[in-house]
């Protein structure tokens, strides 16, 4: 008999206070119900106050003065926090294929007021938002592993993997951006929490695209004994260049604890077969990530209920995989 099940981990706002305090938030939280309290009275009869003309006037002028002083200077927040946006640099767009014209970067991006923050990695795979300032619009980027330690770099640096979709705003902005100009972050939010030390024995990271961004930082942070990542690509220019490089640099600097598969849709792509030899035997977590399209076929399609997104029922290749052989798999979404 199979035993599988979608697990949603979901915590309210947390604080953490300290000599480096950050705050970070988790997805989905749902509202709580507070008590209705009222409270009426009958308010006095208002009086008014008479001004001379001229100091009515004078008033007035000084009010414009000071608001047009200070438009421009209210301050900004330093640090990223999920409630406003911190000012970021661009410092770097490196192409990922070998072959141009490349349509799919790693930005490297540097807080704008020093020493930056560093984000709770080890929580969970994280997400940060970025702003599209024109449109007034954001979308959520998941941070790289720096070639340093698991999350940021020490200096709060961080990088995304983002791929120029067409006719894409957000995605279009982001490739028009040159080095040093500004980019707007939100956050960080916790999309993910890892399982705790003895709840499974092996993470499979089933990831489409950019969806391998994911899948390396919870490689680099997961508490698991094992992990192993099935990357499925369109084209192997993907998996080239400096994604090539990221990957490298991660297996070799945790041997032993992580493996990347690699699956080309024109030679074959993920197999039932392959899903099976990767969850058979053991404690199993499977997270997913990448397009919807993807994520549907893989794992079954999320879906929206009160304006939330949820994991949906399981489907897809994992769900067949379980009917046929069993398995003791909890499965997630991204």
């Amino acid at each position: 008999m199979a035993t599988f099940a979608l697990r949603t981990r979901f915590l309210p706002h947390l604080r953490h206070s300290g000599p480096h305090s950050c705050t970070y938030q988790f997805r989905n939280v749902p509202p709580i119900n507070r008590a209705q309290h009222t409270h009426t009275h009958t308010p006095r009869k208002p009086t008014r106050l008479k001004l001379p003309p001229t100091l009515s006037l004078f008033v007035a002028v000084s009010g414009l003065i000071y608001y047009a002083a200070t438009l421009h200077i209210s301050p900004q927040p330093k640090t990223l926090n999920p409630q406003t946006f911190t000012t970021y640099i661009l410092t770097s767009k490196t192409p990922v294929t070998t072959s141009p014209p490349s349509h799919t970067a790693i930005f490297s991006l540097r807080p704008a007021h020093h020493p930056g923050q560093q984000l709770p990695f080890g929580q969970g795979i994280l997400s940060v938002q970025i702003k599209q300032p024109q449109l007034q619009i954001a979308r959520s980027y998941t941070p790289l592993p720096s070639s340093g330690t698991g999350g940021g770099g020490d200096d709060g640096a961080l990088r995304f993997l983002v791929k120029r979709e067409p006719g894409g705003e957000m995605t279009g902005y982001l490739f028009s951006l040159g080095v040093e100009d500004k980019v707007f972050l939100r956050g960080p939010t916790v999309e993910y929490i890892f399982p705790p030390v003895g709840e499974v024995d092996k993470t499979l990271f089933i990831a489409g695209g950019t969806g391998i961004a994911p899948a390396l930082q919870l490689a680099a942070n997961s508490l698991a004994p094992e992990t192993e990542i099935f990357w499925a690509v369109r084209r192997r220019a993907e998996t080239e260049g400096a994604m090539a490089e990221e990957v490298e640099r991660l297996v070799q600097k945790i041997k032993g604890k992580v493996s990347v598969r690699v699956f080309v849709d024109a030679e074959g792509g993920i197999r039932i077969q392959d899903v099976e030899r990767g969850i058979e035997g053991r404690k199993v977590a499977v997270v997913v990530s990448g397009p919807e399209g993807f994520i549907k076929w893989v794992a079954g399609e999320k879906v929206w209920r009160g304006g939330r997104e949820e994991q949906g029922e399981l489907g897809g290749i994992v769900r067949k995989v379980l009917e046929r052989s069993g398995g003791e798999v909890t499965v997630f979404k991204l």
